[in-house]
């Protein structure tokens, strides 16, 4: 079985009426995704690279997974 990783960027966030719209895509397709307020607002404020006094659980992943990065590029 192949697995193809297409990659994605933040093409924008929008504030709607129940929260915000994500739109993810690369240079031939663009999809959305609905979050809530408060998630839309962190993702603006990571691509705008305002930092938080604390780091929030998403900052921890993310340097989980940067941790790891070498070790999957050896695979």
């Amino acid at each position: 079985m192949q697995n193809d990783v297409v990659a994605v960027m933040i093409k924008g966030v929008m504030p709607t009426a129940n929260g915000c719209a994500v739109f993810l895509g690369n240079d031939t397709k663009t999809f959305v995704i609905y979050v809530d307020h408060s998630v839309g607002k962190a993702i603006e404020m990571a691509l705008s690279g305002v930092k938080k006094e604390r780091p929030l659980t998403h900052d921890l992943i993310g340097h989980i997974l940067l941790a790891w990065t070498p070790v999957w590029s050896t695979s």
